[in-house]
């Protein structure tokens, strides 16, 4: 299935607070509707996220679900991002993972969101090769900091398996750099990153003083992004209408869906969640001559509510 679970939010801080018990239920519950694919990361909850994969798979076969987690990035403020991509660290950052996640092997191991242009990638790729050699990974790639930096991998791509990126409704750069040509030609797989826009692709606006202390929206986004998000996504109301979704979010999935994405990675707080992103799943994709204008539609609404992007 494309549908995958993004678990930053059950780390229990980055979109606020959330119990482990009602997060292992969410877990179990995707399993159960045949959610194979689960990314994380050792900076969701500060191992958290990790730790709660790995007390559902227990109980589980280990092969019938595939783990994406994520190396090198340390914690910090806002987004100055720090990272530490030394062998030493990743070595010692990954056996952390392979306990967390209660597993001997990881399936899609990424370095989280580095500056491609301060690290040593021949190092790194030779690290990765190693990982396969010994099966505590079985394949590596990259989440991306930016889209624009998949260019900066140029002399790697035959030595890339997957790479991230952010993608949705008001964030189409991917086609804008004609990423899809791209991975579709090197025989890269990826993932969708962020496809409801940080949660602001759904029917009620977000606001800051909705917002948990803990949440990194309220900490770290201006209120001009908030407002850019919030007025942006009212330009696609009429293909909620036309074609009879149930609301915003449950469109902004499908479009995603719609792309050739092998995973799509929303996150999911509640089982309702859960019930419209396996409904968006299913729904046939939207037609190519529909994608382009929904992609006219988004251009469109940066021209007229213009932020830069992080």
């Amino acid at each position: 299935m494309k549908l995958g679970f993004g678990t930053w939010g059950i780390g229990g801080r980055d979109y606020g607070p959330i119990s482990e018990k009602k997060s292992i239920t969410l877990l179990k519950f995707a399993i159960k509707n045949k959610i194979n694919f689960f990314d994380t990361a050792p900076l969701y909850g500060d191992g958290r996220s990790e730790f709660l994969i790995g007390k559902v798979i227990k109980d589980i076969k280990r092969s019938s679900i595939k783990i994406a987690t994520k190396g090198g990035m340390l914690p910090h403020v806002g987004f100055n991002h720090k990272h530490n991509f030394s062998i030493k660290y990743l070595k010692k950052e990954i056996l952390l993972s392979l306990k967390r996640l209660n597993t001997d092997y990881i399936d899609y191991y990424l370095l989280h969101s580095p500056n491609l242009k301060k690290i040593a990638l021949k190092k790194v790729f030779l690290f990765s090769k190693f990982l396969k050699k010994k099966k505590i990974i079985k394949k590596f790639g990259i989440s991306l900091r930016t889209p624009n930096d998949i260019f900066l991998l140029k002399k790697y791509y035959r030595n890339i398996d997957i790479v991230e990126f952010n993608f949705n409704l008001l964030d189409q750069r991917a086609i804008d750099l004609n990423i899809f040509e791209l991975l579709k030609r090197f025989k890269i797989k990826s993932i969708c990153r962020t496809p409801l826009c940080f949660g602001f692709l759904q029917t009620k606006d977000i606001h800051k003083k909705q917002l948990s202390n803990l949440d990194h929206r309220k900490k770290y986004w201006s209120n001009r992004q908030f407002n850019k998000w919030n007025i942006s996504k009212n330009y696609f109301k009429k293909f909620i209408k036309k074609n009879l979704y149930k609301d915003i979010s449950q469109f902004a999935l499908h479009f995603c869906m719609s792309y050739n994405f092998n995973y799509v990675i929303p996150g999911m707080m509640k089982k309702k969640d859960i019930v419209l992103n396996l409904e968006s799943a299913s729904l046939k994709k939207i037609n190519s001559l529909e994608l382009n204008e929904i992609y006219n539609l988004y251009k469109f609404s940066e021209k007229k509510i213009f932020v830069s992007k992080k």
